[in-house]
């Protein structure tokens, strides 16, 4: 009797839904104190993680602007010599869905990481280093935008595995691409601003199309602000975060709630969540974790969504108090693990990792 009760909860077990979504926590792995006062986000940090688990880290220390560089060895997060020519601002990291190539970029110096040491990779881009994209190894795009003057025009770049190559842009008439994605299927994703306009376009192959954007709720005909972020996970599942004003009167520059849009492989939609006062700092996809989107409201503790299998989870930091919000969150590729950049109002940078 003993044993058909055992196998009858072992086949209970093995049958459970393997989909289903499990509570997570977090756990607190690092703090630094950070810069005070007025301070863009991307000059707070930024984090990257490979398939294998290593992580990295870039974060503004209050002495100057000097960045410090951390990695993490599956235990512990232990200081690093940075490459030289890490300096200025405007970090940011790119890794491959599948996570076997892991890029890092400060100011406008690109660092591949391949055999345990960043090694830098001279981009000769013309003006400043925009968006940044990694479809797969060694399939490594940077948007880059600028001009003379009050003149101003949008660049593409593209790494091989040998050097980097200029590519035709989505027009001849854009003055940036704010946001490239690539899912690691041959496409990439770009959000062109012209005019003062914005419109969503993909490239695959050697060619571009747009993909019509309907106008956001609350404050059309476009977002206020821009796209604060874009994430492709596969060819029919891309992501968009940007703000929208829900009052008509008055100037939709001032974000009142956080949009969302997905792209389902046939038509841009806009979500229905319950987004009101919040900020969406960044989101990001991975092809087993899902697609996380940080989110920071006016009022309340931060917190991440997650959409996987069809289905929305919301992870909340503790409420310590002080918050100013999340900086960066980063997926580990093929995992339903997550790691979070936080900081305080006090300056202090915290790092997370959500599992």
């Amino acid at each position: 009797m003993k044993i058909l009760a055992a196998l009858a909860l072992l086949l209970a077990v093995c049958g459970a839904d393997a989909h289903a979504v499990r509570p997570a926590t977090w756990r607190l792995t690092y703090a630094l104190q950070g810069p005070t006062g007025e301070v863009s986000s991307t000059d707070f940090g930024a984090m990257g993680v490979t398939g294998q688990g290593q992580a990295w880290a870039l974060l503004q220390e209050n002495r100057g602007r000097r960045w410090t560089m951390l990695h993490w060895d599956g235990a512990s997060w232990r200081r690093a010599a940075p490459p030289e020519g890490v300096s200025g601002g405007d970090a940011e990291f790119a890794a491959s869905p599948a996570g076997d190539d892991l890029w890092m970029f400060a100011g406008n110096r690109p660092f591949q990481l391949t055999g345990g040491r960043w090694v830098h990779r001279p981009w000769p881009g013309r003006f400043a280093r925009g968006s940044v994209a990694a479809g797969a190894r060694d399939d490594v795009w940077i948007a880059e935008y600028g001009g003379p003057d009050d003149y101003s025009e949008a660049g593409l770049s593209h790494w091989d595995g040998r050097s980097w190559s200029p590519v035709p842009g989505p027009g001849s008439h854009d003055h940036e691409l704010s946001r490239v994605a690539a899912s690691g299927e041959g496409e990439l994703w770009a959000v062109a601003e012209a005019m003062g306009q914005a419109r969503v376009t993909r490239r695959d192959g050697s060619g571009w199309a747009a993909t019509p954007l309907p106008p956001a709720p609350g404050c059309p005909p476009a977002p206020a602000g821009g796209f604060h972020g874009m994430a492709a996970r596969a060819r029919d599942d891309v992501w968009l975060i940007t703000q929208g004003a829900a009052r008509r009167s008055g100037s939709c520059a001032v974000p009142d709630r956080g949009l969302v849009a997905r792209w389902d492989g046939a038509a841009w939609r806009w979500l229905d969540l319950p987004l009101a006062g919040t900020w969406l700092p960044t989101v990001r996809a991975d092809r087993v974790g899902g697609v996380w989107i940080a989110a920071n409201p006016a009022h309340g503790q931060p917190y991440v969504l997650n959409f996987r299998h069809g289905r929305w989870t919301r992870s909340a930091l503790s409420a310590d108090g002080g918050w100013a919000g999340f900086v960066d969150v980063v997926p580990v590729p093929g995992t339903t693990r997550l790691w979070a950049l936080a900081r305080r109002g006090d300056g202090t940078l915290l790092i997370y990792e959500l599992s």
